[in-house]
């Protein structure tokens, strides 16, 4: 990663109470709040470009873990080290876990209620929508040669068709990445 700007901007109060508001906000699982990620400290605060947003997300999942966790850790610790990976953690997990917490209490007093069951149809199909927003926002950043449409093609072929077990596949694309981008003399720099 080339160095980024505005990192000495990076207090860590700031970023506990920017992920404090996407845990607070952003609903949907990983890739969902992906899209709010790339709003909050790309687009808005710059804290960091779009390809250090990437390439956090690609370490976030090479982690064993939650990967929506693991990109915050990363990106706390890239703007403000320990404190700041740390800032993220309590930031992302709070609301989270308040909420679960409520919502399986009500969940498990009224889950059979129609209006409930109405309510989670919805929310998972605007999912749906915003998980498609980060796939599109991604491909258009990464998939910019045959060798890298290639990679997501098969990479989609094998875990939808063939069921592939997920690490098997991260692993093999990173030596395949290697094998494929290694000599070339953007790595090197």
């Amino acid at each position: 990663m080339q160095e980024a700007f505005f990192r000495a901007d990076a207090k860590t109060k700031e970023i506990f109470l920017v992920f404090l508001k996407i845990g607070a906000l952003a609903f949907g699982g990983v890739y969902s709040i992906l899209t709010f990620f790339e709003r909050e400290l790309v687009k808005k605060r710059k804290w960091l470009r779009h390809d250090e947003f990437v390439e956090s997300v690609v370490i976030g999942q090479l982690t064993p873990g939650a990967p929506i966790v693991n990109t915050g850790i990363f990106i706390g610790y890239t703007l403000n080290k320990l404190r700041g990976a740390l800032a993220t953690v309590v930031g992302l997990v709070l609301p989270s876990f308040v909420m679960v917490l409520i919502m399986a209490y009500i969940y498990i007093k009224y889950k059979e209620i129609a209006l409930l069951k109405a309510i989670l149809k919805g929310v998972g199909a605007a999912v749906v929508g915003l998980i498609t927003s980060v796939v599109y926002s991604m491909s258009r950043n990464i998939l910019k040669d045959y060798k890298s449409i290639t990679f997501a093609v098969i990479a989609f072929i094998c875990l939808a068709v063939f069921k592939l077990n997920p690490i098997v596949l991260i692993i093999t694309a990173a030596i395949a990445g290697f094998l494929l981008y290694g000599r070339s003399a953007e790595w090197k720099s």
